[in-house]
């Protein structure tokens, strides 16, 4: 830069030479060729310092820019700019070599530029502290349990429409199972096809995450009756205010009465050969009075929320296969079971209401009939502070054996560190009857009440992860 300078006041000086040289000859002036070359001399030797001069300024200038030029001022502006364009890349992605795409929303995920292909990655933890007392010599128990330990892969392939979900879960006793594994074609704006192993349609309560519950486990009244997971193909037909989904399949999961197998079916994982059932169908149908079908993914409604109401009635009926899984069964078990509910939120208010019936027609227990009231509530205090109640009862009518009624009632509050992904939830149950063995549900901190001189109380406290 410097030499480049330098030529050019050379050059300039050349020019007012020969320019000088020229009008002295043109204007034939008498001074001597010597006296002239002398005054050019003088002149030239003018310019050089004066070049020099200028050009020590210039390095000066340029050696304090070099030391200066990235202040702290600055330095902060540009961590600003990079924070800016991360925040204006919607998905904070970024393309590999390949060409595909991975970042984070809401969830990981791996995608093709093109969107034809979509992975993600969903983990779900909760970490539970139980206390439970009851009136036997086993008075008090307690205890840490990692509650729900599970990884999920969703996404599409091929195009958005045709959607795949697989979910696996890590037993509290330890081990790694299939919860859901299922293929997905929207076939138009109004009908889907499901196949594979999935929720069956029945229970309100089991259908929305057990992530997005109001209280820390659900309600023993859904864990006894509901029909959980199966294999087999289900239709769904989704308008804008309602949804019916229709399902055939190996049968529901069988815990009726905490006894289990009282129909002759588990539904989860079976081979086809196996002996499960003749014929299994669970169908519900949802009606949406007002807001929107995502406010009623969860039991909550944070404050500002608009006003919604939801209701809801299922059906479900089996028959077993004529050799069952027992020893002198003489005929095919059947089981019969509805149920309906209703979902009100208001905007920092919720309540939910439902009543299950079951019917069972089994050839060596006989018929037995079961049904169950349950209702819970939450108010928000603040935008993170949430108190919630819930009452259950349940009863039997059973030829062989007369159970005890169930009555439990249970408060408790949610702190939304941040909504579902990161919820703390505490409460207490107690239990105003007996809960006999036809009720009873370890891993939700409820046990078998032997004797009823002093009501069962259920402390939980927890603490939920999602990412």
């Amino acid at each position: 830069m410097a030499h480049k300078r330098r030529l050019g006041w050379m050059t300039v000086a050349a020019g007012l030479i020969v320019s000088a040289a020229a009008h002295a000859v043109n204007d034939g002036q008498a001074a001597s060729l010597e006296e002239q070359v002398g005054a050019m001399r003088a002149e030239l030797q003018q310019l050089r310092e004066d070049n020099a001069r200028m050009q020590g300024e210039i390095d000066e200038l340029h050696a304090a820019t070099n030391d200066n030029w990235l202040t702290e001022q600055r330095a902060e502006e540009i961590r600003e700019l990079v924070a800016d364009v991360l925040a204006d890349s919607d998905l904070r992605a970024s393309h590999l070599q390949n060409g595909l795409t991975a970042g984070w929303s809401e969830h990981f995920f791996l995608a093709s530029p093109d969107g034809r292909f979509k992975l993600q990655l969903q983990g779900e933890m909760q970490v539970r502290w139980l206390y439970s007392y009851h009136d036997a010599p086993d008075k008090h128990r307690q205890g840490f349990e990692h509650s729900r330990v599970k990884l999920t892969f969703r996404g599409h392939v091929f195009n958005p429409d045709l959607q795949y979900y697989i979910r696996g879960l890590f037993a509290r006793e330890g081990g790694f199972g299939l919860m859901d594994s299922w293929i997905q074609y929207r076939l138009n704006n109004d009908w889907q096809l499901r196949i594979g192993q999935f929720k069956l349609p029945y229970t309100r309560e089991e259908l929305v995450s057990s992530t997005k519950q109001l209280a820390v486990e659900r309600s023993l009244t859904n864990e006894n009756l509901n029909v959980g997971r199966s294999e087999g193909i289900m239709f769904t037909y989704a308008a804008d205010d309602w949804k019916f989904m229709v399902a055939t399949h190996d049968g529901g999961e069988d815990n009726l009465g905490g006894y289990g197998s009282l129909a002759g079916t588990i539904g989860l994982n079976t081979p086809a050969m196996g002996e499960d059932v003749e014929w299994a169908v669970t169908m519900r149908y949802e009606r949406l009075f007002a807001g929107n079908w995502q406010q009623f993914d969860d039991f909550t409604s944070p404050m500002n929320e608009e006003y919604g109401m939801l209701w809801g009635a299922a059906g479900h009926m089996q028959q077993s296969e004529s050799t069952g899984t027992f020893t002198f069964v003489r005929d095919e078990p059947r089981w019969f079971a509805c149920t309906t509910d209703l979902s009100v939120e208001w905007g920092g208010a919720n309540l939910f209401g439902a009543f299950y019936f079951s019917y069972n027609d089994h050839p060596d227990f006989g018929h037995f009939y079961i049904y169950s009231l349950l209702a819970q509530g939450g108010v928000y205090f603040t935008p993170k502070l949430e108190v919630f109640a819930r009452y259950q009862y349940g009863w039997w009518e059973f030829e062989s054996q007369d159970f005890a009624d169930l009555h439990t009632v249970e408060f408790g509050c949610n702190y939304y560190l941040d909504g579902h992904d990161l919820k703390w939830t505490t409460d207490i149950g107690f239990g105003i009857g007996r809960v006999e063995a036809n009720w009873d549900n370890e891993p939700a901190g409820w046990r078998i009440d032997p004797n009823h001189s002093e009501p069962q109380i259920v402390f939980r406290t927890q603490l939920q992860l999602l990412f």
